[in-house]
């Protein structure tokens, strides 16, 4: 059996005092005030009162098994409370004219309306909290897409981007633009891994991607496709796409890599293919993969561009 927490216990002992208080001041107000009955019942009143009192009741209830005590439950405890007496007293009205005219007026108009305020209240600072907390989960869950969406070493986009949102949202919302693809592969990469250790492969994965990073705009979109193959999805015509191409070939051919017995310049081989109107970027993709095949038989380390035609 589960324990009742402490808050729940507090609140549950308070209602039940508030509840046995009442009855008893209700008992006694309905004892002074005998002498002077309502001549005429309004039982839809009455009905209507029962139903206020049993609906409170009910909040009451609900409240009392929050797992948690927040300050909107406190508010909301407080209110229910206050909704409670004046109901009460509305009720007793219904029978007897409650004199001094000063306790109708507190316990009944007063205390309804200050009830009302406190659960108000209550409810617009919930409503603000939850608003918080759907931001957060949001930001959350962007967090995480974005975390799914990314390769961990390089930051850049990763091949399960690529396939299950890339090219299904974003080419086919933008078909009109030109794009071109740079697919692009390190040279002689095995060397390094064999030589220096996949630690040292990866420093030089990284530094590719940081290249190819400066090197394009926010329109563009660089992908790790494979383990030293990237993508590079260009919002540009092909002439522009070449310039881009040769300048992460030279940038990466320039820079200097630090290894264990000195430094190291290595390069990159791009094939580049504009993608034409209503074709699929997949035949696109085999095309910039055929241009990166004839690069490599081209001696490595230069841009080769694809046609439809160039290599039937």
């Amino acid at each position: 059996m589960t324990p009742i927490k402490l808050p729940e216990t507090i609140r549950l002992s308070s209602l039940v005092t508030l509840v046995v208080s009442l009855c008893v001041w209700l008992m006694l107000l309905f004892h002074f005030n005998a002498d002077s009955p309502i001549l005429v019942i309004n039982y839809y009143d009455v009905v209507s009162e029962i139903f206020s009192i049993s609906f409170v009741l009910l909040l009451l209830g609900v409240n009392l098994r929050l797992e948690s005590e927040t300050r909107e439950s406190k508010m909301l405890f407080v209110g229910f409370c206050f909704m409670l007496v004046g109901d009460a007293h509305d009720l007793m009205d219904e029978f007897v004219n409650i004199r001094p005219d000063w306790i109708a007026l507190l316990l009944e108009n007063v205390a309804t309306n200050v009830g009302i305020v406190l659960v108000a209240v209550a409810i617009f600072h919930w409503s603000g909290r939850y608003k918080e907390q759907l931001q957060l989960l949001n930001r959350q869950k962007e967090i995480l897409i974005d975390a799914s969406n990314t390769d961990p070493l390089t930051k850049l986009y990763n091949r399960r981007f690529l396939n299950n949102e890339f090219i299904q949202n974003m080419l086919g919302s933008q078909a009109q633009n030109p794009r071109t693809l740079l697919l692009l592969d390190l040279d002689r990469f095995k060397s390094v891994n064999d030589n220096y250790g996949h630690g040292t492969g990866d420093k030089l994965i990284v530094l590719i991607a940081n290249v190819i990073k400066r090197e394009i705009r926010q329109q563009d979109y660089a992908f790790r496709y494979g383990g030293e193959e990237f993508l590079v999805v260009l919002n540009c015509h092909h002439e522009v796409a070449h310039k881009v191409a040769e300048r992460i070939r030279a940038q990466f051919q320039e820079a200097e890599f630090d290894v264990a017995d000195g430094t190291l310049h290595k390069t990159v081989s791009i094939g580049l293919y504009e993608i034409p109107q209503n074709s699929s970027f997949e035949a696109a993709l085999d095309i910039a993969d055929k241009a990166l095949y004839q690069a490599k038989n081209r001696g490595r380390n230069c841009v080769v561009s694809g046609t439809q035609n160039s290599f039937a």
